[in-house]
Formats: C-alpha cells, sequence, structure tokens
C-alpha cells in the first residue's frame, strides 16, 4: 500500500484541508453529524473551514481510510494561550506615589483543539469500528501538537466542550480535566470566545 498522507497510522491518515481539492469539497459537503448537538461542527466544516485556512486562523485536517479514502472524520487546531491563578495585587506608582489594586494572572501556552468530529455515515457503514474518535485524538491530534511543541512552548492542548454529559465523560476517558467553578468563571470573563458562549473549558496538560 502507498504511503498516504502527511501522518499515518493504522487503518487511517491525515491530510490538511485543501480549498483546491474537489475530493476535499465533495466529501465536506456530504459530511454527516447525526447528533444535534454536533450540528455546529457539521456547520463549521461546510460553511467556514476553508476561509479560516485562507486566513491562517485555523488548520484543518481530513481524516481518511487507508483502503477506500473515504473520510472518516475532521478536526481543527489552533494557537492559543490559557490564563490561570488570576489574584489582585497593590501595585505602587513611581511617579506619584499612589497605589492602586491590579489583577493579574499567569499565562500558560497551549493548542486549542476548536473542532473534532466523526463523520457519522462513515460509523453507520462500518459498525465494527470502534473507537474511532479515541484513535484519531490519540494517533493524530496529539502527534501533532507533540510535533508543534519541538519548536514552540506548548503547555496543554484545551478545548471549550458543548455542556453536554455524554461529550464531557468522552473527553474525561481522553484524559481532560475541568477547573473548579470559581477559576472557569475567572477564565471566561478574560478569555471565551463569543461562539463558545456555552461551552465548558476542558484541559489535557502534555507530559
Amino acid at each position: 500500500m502507498s504511503v498516504k498522507g502527511i501522518l499515518q497510522s493504522g487503518m487511517f491518515y491525515i491530510d490538511h484541508l485543501s480549498s483546491e481539492s474537489e475530493t476535499d469539497a465533495r466529501d465536506i459537503e456530504q459530511f454527516q453529524i447525526d447528533a444535534p448537538e454536533g450540528q455546529g461542527l457539521s456547520d463549521y466544516l461546510k460553511r467556514y473551514a476553508r476561509q479560516e485556512e485562507m486566513n491562517r486562523s485555523m488548520r484543518t485536517y481530513l481524516v481518511r481510510d487507508k483502503e477506500t479514502d473515504e473520510c472518516v472524520g475532521y478536526f481543527s487546531l489552533k494557537a492559543g494561550l490559557i490564563s490561570l491563578n488570576e489574584v489582585e495585587v497593590e501595585v505602587e506608582d513611581s511617579a506619584t506615589g499612589e497605589t492602586r489594586i491590579e489583577r493579574e494572572f499567569d499565562t500558560l501556552p497551549g493548542v486549542e483543539l476548536a473542532n473534532f468530529a466523526v463523520n457519522s455515515d462513515y460509523i453507520k457503514k462500518y459498525p465494527y469500528q470502534k473507537g474511532v474518535g479515541y484513535v484519531i485524538f490519540k494517533k493524530f491530534i496529539i502527534p501533532m501538537i507533540d510535533a508543534v511543541s519541538e519548536n514552540v512552548g506548548v503547555k496543554m492542548v484545551y478545548i471549550f466542550a458543548l455542556p453536554y454529559g455524554r461529550l464531557m465523560k468522552r473527553y474525561e476517558r481522553y484524559g481532560f480535566c475541568r477547573l473548579s467553578d470559581s477559576q472557569e468563571a475567572d477564565l471566561h470573563k478574560r478569555l471565551k470566545p463569543r461562539y463558545d458562549e456555552s461551552c465548558k473549558f476542558m484541559y489535557l496538560v502534555l507530559e
């Protein structure tokens, strides 16, 4: 079997989303997510992924079957940072000697897993394929982030997960954690994207 894609593992490989590929365009149009809560992920892939590729806001990767080249799923990554441990500190003005209270916090470099979905049509066609999402995460997403961390500081991978118990438990099985309610509330004031208004922050510290 010939080598396909930029990264291979087991039955699958990944390729960077191409704005010029007719195959990518067809597979994006046919991509399906049956769960109602996943429609935003389908909508992103169909309407915004190629545009954000062009303006360098996001990098999206299509996961394909090695034998059939069918689209198995996709994920999107972008650089970011997380702010934690916010505290109030007293700062003295060197010119006037007056003091004021400012808020300071630590920043940690990370990569945001902004989009991640498995193609429902593929799962229905191959029902014996179990744990596809976990395979994609462990064999492609984490290695891609590890490769970046060899040249750029990366402390964690993080997500703003849709607030559905089943989905959040899945990410917990992948190793993601939650902040305390107060820490999450503080973080959301500074960093929560407008389109992730109802989402929950989850993170995985890289080893």
